[in-house]
């Protein structure tokens, strides 16, 4: 790990989110010699660790993103959350947990201004699986950033604690956003034209 003034543990528990006080470059110090997820907003570091369920949660959600994406003429990609989201000219550094891009992409640069096939400017949709530590911070700070980029048209947030899956959609309006939640398994969740029940969102999911 390279030289820095933080205190940064060498690792995380299952669901757990710390956060610290830095500088944008106490982040780059770190962003790459740890072995869990880093984020960066609002002068700290956000640091998290997924549970195994949450994991299995993103790549179920991912299967059925793929499948309906792949059968359009338009081409589209559907990213894990290895890949950044950044907005240029602003100090934001984020993973979605998954992101679907319309082509071509638009790739963003690293934090030291290099081109980064790694970091994208131009996501359609975000999905975030909710945690307990994560929950806060992805619906409130993390949401109003993501509502900043221009080509984004759905924020998706899938509980992985119960059935409930809330949506964030675009309008024509500036800075106007349409809010609808779901919380049964008989329901669909809607993002324009494309239709993911509820049932197969959370197959083989077992609620605590």
């Amino acid at each position: 790990m390279q030289a820095t003034t933080l205190k940064i543990p060498d690792s995380l528990e299952d669901d757990e989110l710390l956060r610290l006080p830095a500088t944008w470059g106490e982040y780059l110090d770190v962003i790459d010699n740890v072995p869990y997820t880093v984020q960066f907003l609002n002068d700290e570091i956000i640091m998290s660790q997924a549970s195994a369920d949450h994991e299995k949660l993103i790549i179920r959600i991912g299967a059925l993103l793929m499948t309906y994406f792949d059968q359009l003429e338009t081409s589209y990609s559907v990213l894990s959350s290895n890949v950044k989201i950044v907005i240029s000219n602003h100090q934001g550094d984020f993973n979605a947990d998954i992101s679907v891009v319309k082509e071509p992409i638009q790739y963003g640069n690293t934090p030291g201004g290099k081109p980064s096939t790694m970091r994208i400017e131009n996501p359609l949709i975000v999905v975030e699986v909710l945690s307990k530590s994560t929950r806060k911070f992805d619906q409130g700070e993390k949401m109003n950033y993501y509502k900043l980029i221009p080509s984004l048209q759905h924020i998706v947030f899938i509980d992985q604690l119960q059935s409930f899956v809330s949506v964030y959609s675009r309008t024509n309006v500036p800075d106007e956003w349409l809010n609808h939640d779901y919380r049964t398994l008989e329901s669909t969740v809607r993002l324009g034209t494309l239709a993911l029940p509820m049932s197969d969102i959370y197959r083989k999911t077992v609620f605590a």
